[in-house]
């Protein structure tokens, strides 16, 4: 186990049933702290362990520390928005030297916004060393990493989550407080494809300004998010947003597996806006009902299974949509290699019916868009060819 930054067992516990320990540790000089500083964290090994666990990193609100998810970790709720008694879950603190760390690195980011251009800042390098820690010293598996944040550690989250599609599979904010960690952090756009980004924010919430800005982000990027809000403000009742997006098995995404983008989908409602409590949609939710399955990725051929969520496999009932149609990206393709500005047939088949069926053309950066394509209950399978 690699100790190199004293890393020492602070407390050993069980909370409701599940082993917490935690771990303080020394900064270590290149990750640039003005003055050195000590740290802790909690991590809590699955209580049913197995081989290649998954990981879920969680970020804590500015009205908590690494102690506040532990009720919702260990006395899970209906979502599973920290995984199971199979993950491992390491929870970070940055409340103990708020001066050098408060908004996970934002506030630093704020005050030296040109030294941290082009490098990370502390807190940054300090999250990303501790995740890199766990995955070093526990059977981890690097497929399965993903990162969760409430408020303030929503907002850490997309500024640190968005540009690291190579270690999260997945992303999960909740009421995320505001997008400038997020708009520094990818102002320059050289970072591999994000991961997949489920939000659930609210239009009435003061914290909330600047999600029409991550919205757009996304959508002019072709950038996976599925997004749902509603009237609850900045509290925890967020359980009342729509449950295909509260619902959304995010934790089931793999890192090393392709994933869609949809944009453009009839199904979406428009988000009203940032204390907008009059315009339509009061409720709403963006790409929440579509589901998907990778079935071939190679070097010939790529397909993936579409299809609309089903009332049944939710579990609180609404009324969901039986037809939409979208643009589908491609993003995190494995084996089937795409060429900029190549061109590739497409079918969309049911069985050995052909729905759907054209040619596509790949952009500068090698990014396949299928437009309009008719998604129902019914799955349907997507494949892309080489000529």
């Amino acid at each position: 186990m690699n100790n190199t930054w004293n890393i020492r067992v602070a407390d050993d516990r069980v909370v409701d049933g599940r082993k917490v320990i935690r771990y303080a540790h020394d900064s270590l000089p290149q990750w640039g702290y003005a003055q050195p500083q000590t740290d802790w964290f909690n991590l809590l090994p699955p209580a049913k362990p197995g081989p290649q666990a998954p990981l879920c990193v969680v970020l804590h609100s500015a009205g908590g520390t690494g102690d506040e998810a532990l009720p919702s970790i260990c006395n899970p709720h209906d979502r599973g928005f920290y995984g199971d008694d199979t993950y491992y879950v390491l929870c970070l603190d940055c409340a103990t030297n708020q001066k050098q760390d408060w908004w996970w690195g934002g506030e630093e980011i704020a005050r030296n916004s040109t030294a941290c251009n082009n490098q990370l800042c502390p807190t940054e390098l300090r999250v990303l060393a501790t995740i890199e820690w766990a995955l070093r010293s526990f059977d981890i598996d690097r497929e399965r990493v993903y990162l969760n944040g409430i408020s303030m550690g929503g907002s850490g989250s997309l500024g640190i989550g968005l540009i690291r599609g190579d270690l999260f599979a997945a992303i999960s904010v909740v009421v995320p407080a505001h997008v400038d960690h997020m708009k520094h952090r990818t102002a320059n756009g050289k970072f591999p494809d994000p991961p997949p980004l489920f939000d659930i924010s609210s239009q009435l919430d003061d914290w909330a300004l600047g999600q029409e800005e991550l919205l757009a982000f996304c959508r002019d990027n072709k950038y996976a998010l599925t997004f749902a809000w509603g009237p609850f403000g900045h509290t925890a009742d967020v359980n009342a947003a729509n449950p295909a997006v509260y619902e959304f098995p995010w934790l089931t995404i793999r890192k090393n597996e392709a994933y869609p983008v949809f944009t453009h989908a009839t199904t979406d409602h428009r988000y009203p806006g940032f204390h907008n409590c009059t315009d339509p949609d009061q409720d709403g939710q963006i790409n929440g009902y579509f589901r998907w399955k990778n079935i071939e990725d190679t070097a010939a051929a790529f397909t993936m299974e579409l299809r609309l969520v089903r009332q049944d496999e939710l579990r609180r009932s609404i009324e969901t949509p039986r037809e939409s149609v979208a643009d589908v990206t491609l993003r995190r393709v494995q084996k089937f290699v795409v060429a900029p500005q190549a061109e590739y047939p497409w079918r969309l088949m049911s069985g050995e019916k052909v729905l759907q069926s054209g040619n596509v053309t790949a952009d500068a950066h090698g990014v396949l868009t299928i437009p309009a394509v008719k998604i129902t209950e019914a799955p349907a399978c997507l494949k892309i060819v080489r000529n």
